[in-house]
């Protein structure tokens, strides 16, 4: 049986109908839903199942179902006993990794997911600016058109070779957009209004979410990971509390490297991807990275089968 190597994505993966699947036919899948209604008395599960793109889009929305159904959608995997033996993520889906690395007990990690958001959300408004994703060009070819004459353009996340998250001044992102649009190898998406994260502009909210941070645990200690856990920011294994808190607070105020993390963990002997939640985003970005890995996903009936099939 494959070892496998476990991810869990950040928003922007989120679709409508997510985890009605898994919520109709798992009990567990249902309990995990039904408690994060009764903590945060909303019905989460009609924004997943039913809510339209607009209404997900949302940040806090989009945090709050992303990091429901990265935990939630482990558990099918679990009971089909392909239990991964290394877990990473990005964003809201490192809270969740965590979460299921049973650092942080769900209740607490399901409040600090939406608290952070409503923080996060304040900091996409003061900030402003847009992201843009683009893929197809290499680093060199992207760094000498980051310096624009409507501003700087600053790089968030190395998704892969030819992959980046950028982010700068929306008439920057839009002019390099236009710029890039006649070439075919090229593809760009304006991402919706998020601000500055992953740059050492969000170093501000550190202090911010180590007190939510403490509040949400509700004097229970933070514990070291029992799933070995790799942060997106650098590929390192997370072996400590003080890192793990790290993880938590700091996680925004540096650039996500993929590319690192999966090297990182290739290099313990894992070629096996499963991605667990919504939609296959990184796990595509994984073969990208590296074609001598194996991916797989779990978001439904469907994908759960191949992935037990493609993990025995």
């Amino acid at each position: 049986m494959a070892r496998i190597a476990a991810i869990f994505p950040n928003e922007g993966s989120q679709y409508p109908g997510m985890g009605k699947e898994f919520y109709a036919k798992s009990l567990t899948v249902r309990d995990i839903f039904d408690k994060a209604e009764k903590v945060l008395e909303r019905k989460i599960a009609k924004i997943c199942f039913l809510g339209t793109k607009e209404e997900q889009e949302q940040l806090v929305n989009a945090h709050l179902i992303t990091f429901l159904c990265d935990y939630a959608f482990l558990d099918p995997l679990v009971q089909n006993r392909r239990k991964p033996e290394t877990l990473t993520g990005i964003g809201v889906g490192e809270v969740a990794a965590l979460a299921a690395a049973e650092c942080l007990s769900y209740p607490s990690a399901l409040q600090y997911a939406v608290k952070r958001a409503q923080l996060l959300e304040k900091f996409a408004q003061k900030y402003g600016g847009a992201s843009l994703f683009i893929t197809g060009a290499p680093l060199e070819q992207i760094q000498p058109s980051l310096a624009r004459p409507e501003g700087e353009l600053t790089i968030t996340q190395y998704l892969a070779p030819d992959t980046f998250m950028l982010w700068g001044p929306e008439e920057a992102a839009k002019s390099l957009q236009a710029e890039t649009q006649g070439l075919r190898q090229i593809k760009t998406n304006l991402q919706p209004l998020r601000g500055p994260l992953f740059s050492p502009k969000a170093a501000e909210l550190e202090g911010d979410l180590d007190r939510l941070l403490t509040e949400c645990l509700e004097g229970k200690p933070l514990k070291n990971p029992k799933i070995a856990f790799h942060r997106c920011s650098d590929g390192e294994y997370v072996g400590t509390i003080e890192m793990v808190r790290d993880v938590l607070t700091k996680q925004y105020s540096k650039p996500v490297d993929w590319i690192k993390t999966v090297k990182s963990v290739n290099l313990r002997g894992f070629r096996t991807w499963v991605e667990v939640g919504p939609g296959k985003t990184y796990s595509t970005l994984v073969r990208k990275i590296d074609t001598d890995n194996r991916i797989s996903n779990v978001e439904d009936l469907k994908s759960l089968s191949t992935t037990v099939k493609v993990t025995g």
